[in-house]
């Protein structure tokens, strides 16, 4: 059995057992591996740190190989494997003693269905599944058994499906995608979602209602947020429910965690680059920070921008150390062969996913990338996430907005103006839980406006 797809098998087969609970666990361990250990090395220490005077001193300890271990991550060389191999070892030991701690039993363990079904809390977690056993989707409820759909389609499927939907993104604005991009959407519909739709009602989950995504293997490839049968008085998912996407369970338990407080100050800084180095200019980026400005200015504590000249590397990673809330304006430079190498162009090169990950950013909320392909990532390892979104939400961002394939700068304008418009809570505050629903209503606006299909259902809705 080859490892790539160990996850998405185990999965398959805990089903045909009728393990449903194991089943969620153990294609959870499979997947976003990198993302995971990386988590685990920013593991709050709170609680370990406040048990006893022994938890004190070893939540320092871990703290310290942590940071080493990170550091010597991003310097990696052949010559340093030995030092990594020490530091390793000296890290799982420190954990072996903080799980000898009463209460510390399962601390950095994989979680239990019982720690998972807490991403549900807001909604349902749809987890669908390619085995070449068989497909299958999880519904995952916070306060009763996951519910198993049956899919009636094979893994080889839903490969050419996903190798056909590849294919046409790359023509997105011909003449002739329309026809075919229905015609996936159809598919999508007809063999997958619809059934899923049909057991989310049976499951007293109202229309009107969130629903969260965890696609695995191709199906991270299509867009099953925006499936549907797309003819007259006939259902699609978008009337239907308000879709978001998470990588795994896990990563979405942690964003719900992280609660926002309700009077700190909020810090917000927009970045613009039309005009960068060697890069296509983007003549709607200006535009697009002035309607973020205007928006917002009068509303948060602080309001940044940064643009052109000024919109540099470094200027972007030192000013998103001191703002919690983001919008990116800018090309987006997929890498699907070299995924740490995806980044955002800056005005002085590329601002990469590598920069992302080694910054320390203090409790982010929300990042909206009005960039092209934000959401793609290793073609060749497709469970393991790696793209400019997943990079800002693992490291910190409760919900990002980013997309799926090109965007069309005015399309982008326009999403853009609808979308802040609704993040404003009743109380006048940005509340970071309302991007979805802001997503969903920005696109109705789109549909009535008659913008081209492909560009109504570019942005995706990632986190809480």
């Amino acid at each position: 059995m080859a490892t790539a797809s160990l996850a998405v098998d185990a999965f398959s087969s805990s089903i045909r057992n009728g393990a449903l609970a194991t089943a969620v666990e153990l294609v959870e361990q499979g997947r976003a591996v990198f993302w995971t250990q990386l988590a685990r090395f920013r593991t709050t220490l709170d609680e370990l740190s406040a048990a006893h005077h022994t938890g004190a001193a070893l939540a320092e300890e871990f703290k310290q190989l942590s940071s080493r271990l990170r550091n010597a991550f991003d310097r990696y060389t052949e010559d340093q494997s030995p030092q990594i191999r020490q530091a390793t070892m000296e890290w799982d030991d420190v954990v072996s003693r903080i799980r000898m701690l009463p209460d510390f039993s399962r601390f950095l363990l994989p979680p239990l269905f019982s720690d998972l079904r807490k991403a549900a809390d807001e909604g349902p977690v749809i987890i669908v599944n390619a085995s070449q056993y068989s497909c299958n989707a999880l519904i995952v409820l916070s306060d009763r058994d996951p519910v198993h759909v049956p899919i009636d389609i094979t893994q080889t499927e839903v490969s050419d499906l996903s190798t056909k939907f590849q294919s046409l993104s790359k023509k997105f604005g011909s003449y002739d995608t329309q026809h075919k991009l229905v015609g996936i959407l159809r598919k999508l519909w007809h063999d997958i979602v619809d059934p899923i739709v049909q057991a989310l009602g049976a499951s007293n989950v109202h229309p009107g209602s969130r629903i969260w995504w965890c696609p695995t293997a191709e199906f991270t490839l299509l867009p099953l947020h925006a499936a549907g049968a797309y003819e007259k008085k006939r259902d699609s998912l978008p009337h239907i429910y308000i879709s978001s996407y998470t990588p795994t369970l896990a990563t979405l338990v942690r964003a719900r965690q992280q609660v926002s407080r309700d009077a700190s100050p909020q810090y917000f800084v927009a970045i613009g680059q039309g005009n960068p180095d060697g890069g296509k200019p983007l003549k709607c980026v200006a535009p697009e920070l002035a309607v973020v400005a205007q928006r917002l200015a009068p509303i948060v504590s602080s309001f940044t921008s940064l643009e052109d000249g000024d919109a540099t590397v470094k200027a972007a990673v030192d000013v998103l150390n001191h703002n919690q809330w983001l919008h990116l304006a800018c090309h987006g430079m997929p890498n699907r062969k070299q995924p740490f190498e995806s980044s955002f162009a800056m005005r002085d090169g590329p601002l990469m996913i590598k920069d992302i990950i080694r910054s320390d950013w203090q409790n982010p909320e929300f990042a909206f990338l009005s960039a092209c392909h934000t959401t793609v990532g290793d073609e060749k390892s497709l469970d393991e996430s790696i793209h400019l979104a997943a990079a800002m939400q693992f490291s910190g961002f409760r919900s990002v907005i980013g997309s799926m394939w090109s965007v069309d700068d005015e399309v982008a304008q326009e999403v853009v103006s609808a979308f802040y418009g609704n993040l404003v809570d009743g109380s006048g505050r940005l509340d970071c839980t309302r991007a979805a629903m802001a997503l969903h209503k920005a696109v109705k606006k789109l549909r009535r406006n008659n913008v081209p299909l492909e560009q109504q259902i570019v942005f995706v809705h990632i986190g809480v």
